[in-house]
């Protein structure tokens, strides 16, 4: 994964996890902003993403920082 890919999310997401409120669904399209390897974990476990979602059904954009890239699938 990598910046500029287009991804889905696999899993619901927060835009602010500490704010509550409704998830977003699996299954919304965005694009990757910033990958960064996990430094906090030894050995570590998996690159942290921004991501940028399209939510179809709010007619917005979301904005999803600081996710494990197992939340979201490359699909170009």
């Amino acid at each position: 994964m990598k910046a500029g890919d287009i991804v889905r999310n696999v899993l619901a997401v927060h835009n602010n996890p500490a704010v509550p409120g409704e998830p977003v669904e699996s299954g919304c399209l965005g694009i990757v902003i910033d990958v960064r390897p996990d430094e906090w974990n030894d050995p570590p476990l998996m690159n942290y993403v921004d991501v940028m979602l399209a939510v179809d059904s709010r007619s917005e954009s979301v904005w999803c920082g600081n996710y494990t890239q197992g939340h979201f699938e490359v699909v170009a």
